[in-house]
């Protein structure tokens, strides 16, 4: 019943369905709250879809009695309130997405405490939480979740505080994006082990003390934004070997010296963008081997 018009709340019938096993409403206009007997009542339920409508209240504490759930969606949608830690019970987990609503993370803890029950899902392989204000630090635990993670999403999370170094246990990961939020200090080293990596938005965040060097032995990244930070230092001639660059943003950063004469024999770079640095220096001829450059 996905992409339709369909509105009002979703009828309490639908909840005695207990044999059901996918239930896909996404992108409708349906509004109201989940009961909170939702897992009780759909027991053998794989997959839920739920998202791009408008419910509202709670995510209900009862869904990890829905414990074959192994894909979650409640992407777009107006629920409030702290993430309950009983998803970390749905043990069969893989996809978990949070995407634009309006959820917290415990207001007892000054830490994001839910990562630490998402550490017992040992087969999450993609974990959205982008837009929800969670105002809080990432934990020392994050560096327990599955090693099968390959998407990481949590921009515009209020997210304060530093990049644990334990990041760099996510050895599958393909996409992380942590963008806008108040991130400082410097990369952790180990994120040099994150050797699938493809693409990286750390982008307007505060983060200063960033060995650019730490990313060289990434050859697999297409795609990196450290855009509106403040890192210092030069840009490194490494830079130059990433073979799979398509963009690269390092604007509005504090930047110095002469960009290194290898970035521009990157011939496969579509996007290219070193505004507002403090550079210095000429552009060479080899700026012309570049498809385009901004």
């Amino acid at each position: 019943m996905e992409f339709n018009s369909l509105t009002g709340s979703i009828p309490i019938e639908i909840f005695n369905l207990s044999k059901l096993i996918i239930m896909s409403l996404t992108q409708n206009q349906l509004s109201g709250n989940l009961p909170s007997t939702f897992g009780y009542r759909l027991p053998n339920l794989e997959e839920l879809y739920l998202g791009i409508n408008s419910f509202s209240g709670v995510l209900p504490t009862s869904i990890s009695n829905s414990s074959k759930l192994h894909r979650v969606d409640f992407g777009t949608n107006k629920f409030t309130g702290p993430i309950p830690t009983s998803l970390g019970d749905l043990s069969l987990l893989e996809l978990l997405n949070l995407f634009s609503n309006n959820l917290t993370s415990d207001s007892a803890s000054q830490e994001l405490s839910f990562i630490t029950s998402l550490t017992k899902c040992q087969y999450l392989s993609i974990l959205v939480l982008s837009g929800n204000p969670f105002n809080g630090f990432i934990p020392e635990s994050v560096s327990n979740l599955s090693t099968s993670l390959q998407l990481l999403s949590a921009s515009d999370c209020k997210i304060k505080g530093i990049i644990p170094d334990g990041i760099g246990n996510f050895s599958s990961l393909i996409q992380l994006d942590l963008s806008n939020n108040e991130l400082n200090g410097s990369l952790p080293a180990r994120i040099k082990d994150l050797r699938k990596l493809q693409g990286m938005d750390l982008s307007v965040n505060k983060l200063s003390k960033v060995p650019l060097e730490f990313l060289c032995a990434l050859y697999d990244l297409a795609t990196i934004d450290l855009g509106q930070n403040q890192i210092m230092g030069s840009i490194p001639k490494c830079m130059g070997n990433f073979t799979s660059l398509r963009n690269l943003n390092l604007s509005h950063n504090r930047l110095n010296s002469s960009p290194p004469v290898e970035i521009w024999n990157l011939k496969d770079l579509l996007e290219l963008d070193l505004s507002s640095n403090l550079l210095s220096g000429s552009l060479p001829q080899a700026i012309t081997n570049m498809k385009m450059a901004n």
